[in-house]
């Protein structure tokens, strides 16, 4: 299914290998969703996406990734955020997915961004960060975290980052899509 991502990371990171070939799509619904071997040394872990409604375009998803009862962190937050904008024009769009890294299982958070110009429903260069769920293993800081594996410029501009998700690296498109149907989510 994500052998378009497989081809895409070969190309852009040849040392990355054949680990990329078998990542599966998380289906994941707002609230807490379980995920068992979540970073791949036996322990489960959750999923928690939970909405900050602002009364207009500007509401937003926090992603919220724990092991073990530890959160995960991403950098120096301890959260993924996407920006949903009106849902036909989506800024942001965090996904997670199961494949190898290292040659264990874990989870992958793929992250596109669109950088938006003078109006947001406009094309936009948009770019794709894909970070693996690393144990820290006797290294300061959290028990787990996500590492950045490689990060993708999509080849066009887009009106949707799911789009760029779906066309770029294979990703299906989420349960009530919402953009347009063009190559780009332009519409």
């Amino acid at each position: 299914m994500l052998k378009l991502l497989a081809a895409a990371l070969l190309l852009s990171t040849p040392s990355m290998g054949p680990e990329w070939r078998d990542l599966k799509p998380v289906a994941i619904k707002g609230g807490e969703n379980r995920i068992a071997d979540i970073a791949g040394d036996s322990k489960a872990g959750t999923i928690r996406i939970d909405h900050r409604e602002n009364g207009n375009a500007w509401g937003y998803n926090i992603y919220t990734v724990s092991v073990d009862g530890s959160v995960a962190t991403v950098g120096d937050k301890d959260r993924f955020t996407d920006s949903p904008h009106t849902g036909e024009d989506v800024i942001t769009s965090v996904r997670f997915a199961r494949g190898m890294h290292q040659g264990k299982p874990t989870t992958f958070a793929l992250v596109a961004t669109r950088a938006i110009g003078d109006a947001v429903p406009d094309p936009a260069p948009t770019s794709i960060a894909i970070y693996a769920l690393v144990r820290n293993d006797g290294g300061i800081g959290t028990p787990y975290a996500f590492a950045r594996v490689t990060e993708v410029k999509a080849k066009r501009l887009y009106c949707h980052a799911d789009k760029a998700l779906e066309a770029e690296v294979g990703l299906p498109l989420p349960e009530g899509y919402g953009g347009g149907t063009g190559p780009d989510g332009c519409i």
